[in-house]
């Protein structure tokens, strides 16, 4: 498995990750197995969550006896410095390690939020007391907006920084990936293989936001069959500056899958770059500072849709997953509040009357 510097942390990760959301879907003899091969095949970080079921349990008893060898990262969600300070401790005793490679605050997608995580009570005092305790060697910080990242790591006080990227996920590739570059900030990528954003719950969505199904646009753009799409989606974000990128797996054969992309990586051809080559123009950013919606339109979502069918040709898959949504963009009063509030000016009214005569 290829390996790459992690920021100033200087830990060499492997370019492939294993993201433990999903291995509490599984029993825990799986789960075990599944770890213990994703180790075997080069795969050396870790990443899971207090919130995520009994990932840290499964993993901690997978890597026991390997504990030196491996990256484990893991986050809290609590915001308060007590209460981050039990989520360590449990990690700790679920992980079954003495140490946290990487602490991470989890889910800071707004500046309230940031402001509450960094104030002298806020869990970050948890983090820094665990690493002058060596609990933990480093610091960092999760979300999925990366205006409110950027803000974040330009304080200084995070090592990584994990972030949403992949094909038709770009946002980080503004600022957020330049700005960690000079700050010499590690970055690791997640939800490689989905589109799913900060304010769209995957499994609500029918189709789903899977960028690895049957859809015929997809298929066009990624490859005819689901290896080759995962190979594209995760060789997209490692022609990135990041040193790793995570993904998510419930079975042995979707680890060999990831693992085989780390092992063999090569640079996006020229071809590749110019097929995986878009002109964004002045899109929706996801930052969702237009909502709430007075009328309970979920403005990010449908802008994301749009640009789906008007950026990257996914015109058919745009049309079914705006078609899913309750309230489509019509029902728009055009009261302006969004407009007042988008940071990029953009002109949503305009925008949602154009994305309902696309879409529908």
């Amino acid at each position: 498995m290829q390996k790459r510097r992690l920021g100033r942390t200087n830990l060499q990760t492997s370019i492939i990750s294993f993201g433990g959301t999903w291995i509490s879907d599984i029993t825990k003899p799986d789960a075990i197995n599944v770890v213990k091969h994703a180790f075997n095949l080069g795969i050396n970080y870790f990443d899971t969550a207090r919130w995520d079921g009994d990932s840290e349990e499964k993993i901690g008893h997978a890597l026991k006896n390997i504990r030196n060898q491996c990256i484990l990262a893991t986050k809290t969600g609590s915001r308060t410095k007590e209460e981050s300070l039990k989520d360590l401790k449990n990690s700790l005793q679920l992980l079954q390690t003495n140490y946290i490679d990487i602490l991470q605050l989890h889910g800071i997608d707004d500046e309230k939020t940031l402001t509450k995580a960094m104030s002298s009570n806020g869990a970050l005092q948890t983090c820094k007391k665990a690493q002058k305790e060596k609990l933990t060697n480093f610091i960092g910080i999760t979300g999925h907006k990366p205006q409110i990242l950027v803000k974040a790591i330009k304080t200084g006080e995070f090592d990584t920084v994990l972030i949403p990227l992949n094909i038709i996920t770009r946002q980080a590739e503004e600022e957020l990936l330049p700005t960690a570059k000079d700050l010499d900030v590690g970055v690791v990528a997640m939800k490689p293989l989905s589109a799913k954003t900060s304010n769209l719950i995957t499994c609500l969505y029918k189709p789903s936001l899977s960028l690895v199904s049957n859809e015929p646009e997809l298929k066009t753009l990624l490859g005819q069959n689901n290896e080759t799409m995962i190979s594209n989606l995760l060789r997209y974000n490692l022609s990135k500056n990041i040193a790793s990128t995570l993904v998510g797996v419930r079975s042995q054969v979707e680890v060999e899958t990831a693992a085989k992309v780390g092992i063999n990586y090569k640079d996006l051809t020229d071809l590749e770059q110019k097929q995986f080559t878009f002109k964004l123009g002045n899109y929706c950013r996801d930052c969702a500072s237009c909502m709430p919606c007075p009328e309970n339109i979920n403005i990010p979502a449908i802008l994301r849709f749009t640009s789906f069918h008007s950026i990257y040709g996914l015109k058919n898959w745009a049309h079914k997953l705006y078609n899913g949504l309750e309230i489509k963009s019509n029902k728009c009063t055009q009261c302006g509040l969004c407009q007042q509030k988008c940071p990029y000016n953009l002109p949503i009214e305009n925008l949602l009357k154009k994305a309902h005569e696309k879409l529908i």
